[in-house]
């Protein structure tokens, strides 16, 4: 039950690993419908809705892989290599995912997508350390309110 309550959070990374690559496994038409039809959802235009695609999907693999890092050493957040490990998985996962996207019939790369990933990948961090201190700064607060009363 300890290895459970340890590695818990590799779960979600590896959701969002898997849902980006069967994504990407699409062939060309199946995702230019899906991204319609998203589009059509919300009034966008096809392009912004493919851009907010790889702005959710690679902000919440680098939100959860930061927080994968961090419950692997809980007490000494945030470090500086625990800020760019997920950064620099988000980059690479970036570029394979879009080298796997040449390998498909009808999609097509872009050194572009790879940047808007790792900006992705880099809000998702940044999210993340902000949730986790504020978290601290409430905690912080609840325990210091508790020994004044």
């Amino acid at each position: 039950m300890n290895v459970i309550r340890r590695y818990w959070r590799i779960i979600f990374p590896i959701f969002f690993v898997l849902l980006i690559w069967s994504f990407s496994d699409h062939n060309g038409a199946v995702s230019d419908a899906e991204s319609a039809g998203f589009a059509a959802l919300f009034g966008l235009s096809n392009e912004v809705a493919r851009k907010l695609a790889h702005l959710f999907l690679f902000g919440a693999l680098g939100y959860s892989c930061t927080s994968f890092i961090k419950g692997l050493h809980p007490v000494s957040f945030p470090r500086y290599t625990q800020i760019i490990y997920p950064i620099i998985f988000t980059t690479i996962y970036g570029a394979l995912d879009e080298v796997h996207q040449l390998t498909v019939v009808g999609r097509n790369a872009s050194a572009g997508d790879v940047f808007f990933d790792t900006v992705a990948g880099l809000g998702g961090v940044l999210v993340y350390i902000l949730i986790f201190c504020f978290y601290r700064l409430w905690r912080l607060r609840r325990i210091q309110n508790s020994f004044e009363q």
